[in-house]
């Protein structure tokens, strides 16, 4: 049922839903209107919350739609996103974040690919977006760079310190602190990607070039190129982005959820989507140093440094 509350000066009744069938939003406003004379003014009130696994689409005309199912093609949607963390699952004031459902691709960076290909991340000798004081820790000390993570819905893995969620798979704030005091906690892929795009000196045309240059020296960026290239139906040139550490984390402890639902969309809309994360190795945004840069691994669940020139996979990020 619904109820509202009035207040007065203002002409202004704020709506609630409210009930068992409401659990999420009880007690809470979710809508906002203005009664003037004999005219209702009517406003959202409470911005969209979107969860992990929903699909972000779009129409023809770029209106976009998310819902946790898949629609039927004759709806004339198509779906150009996959929720890896929810609405507020950073914090607060943080958009939820999407997964590109193709691969970037230096030879079709407007439009990605279903297939992916190896990029170098770039910029090989040079610091763009080193996080100060990141702290890599294993049973209290350093290991080799890295350390591993949780699988969301598989067993934990050995020695893994720190874990990214506690035991209610939330942001685990009480070990990991606040954002940026560990690499797995950074989630700036959309600073850090203004960052490196301002270094692709060596490749300035990269923006109207029909492909990227796929180089791993100082003033080249393919991967974030590709990822500010990158648009769909929906989103336009410089939307996505090369998420940082924290953002690619979601794609490893949601793994097996994650392939599960893009079996599902592919299944429908087999253009528009991969099947599954085929690839181990995904770039990050977040440097090491000026030599190698944090990628995850989906395959053992880990984060490590990996240098710049090797070829790597990489999905885009969209916070939305």
């Amino acid at each position: 049922m619904k109820y509202l509350k009035h207040f007065t000066e203002h002409s202004l009744y704020e709506a609630y839903l409210v009930g068992s069938e409401f659990p999420e939003t009880e007690g809470k406003p979710t809508v906002q209107f203005c009664k003037l004379e004999n005219e209702v003014h009517y406003n959202k009130y409470i911005p969209s919350s979107y969860n992990l696994l929903d699909i972000l689409y779009a129409n023809a005309n770029g209106e976009k739609k998310v819902d946790s199912t898949i629609l039927d093609p004759s709806l004339g949607y198509t779906p150009i996103g996959l929720c890896v963390a929810g609405t507020g699952f950073f914090g607060a004031d943080e958009k939820a974040r999407w997964m590109s459902l193709k691969y970037m691709d230096c030879d079709t960076p407007e439009t990605g690919s279903l297939t992916a290909q190896g990029m170098n991340w770039g910029n090989y000798g040079t610091d763009i977006t080193t996080i100060d004081n990141i702290q890599t820790t294993h049973n209290g000390g350093t290991y080799n760079g890295y350390f591993t993570v949780d699988y969301y819905d598989s067993s934990p893995q050995t020695n893994k310190i720190p874990s990214i969620f506690n035991e209610n798979n939330e942001w685990n704030t009480s070990i990991l602190g606040a954002v940026n005091q560990y690499a797995v906690t950074d989630i700036q892929g959309r600073e850090k990607t203004d960052l490196i795009l301002a270094s692709a000196t060596s490749q300035s045309t990269w923006m109207t070039d029909t492909s990227i240059t796929n180089e791993s020296d100082a003033g080249y960026a393919p991967a974030a190129c590709c990822c500010a290239r990158y648009h769909t139906t929906g989103t336009e040139v410089g939307d996505w982005y090369l998420g940082a550490l924290g953002e690619m984390c979601m794609i490893i402890v949601q793994k097996t959820a994650i392939n599960a639902k893009l079996a599902q969309i592919a299944a429908v809309y087999a253009s528009d989507s991969i099947s599954s994360l085929a690839k181990s190795f995904y770039w990050s945004s977040t440097e090491y140093d000026s030599n190698s840069v944090y990628i995850v691994n989906t395959n053992f669940g880990n984060v490590r440094r990996y240098d710049k020139y090797y070829s790597v996979s990489t999905v885009a990020m969209l916070a939305y």
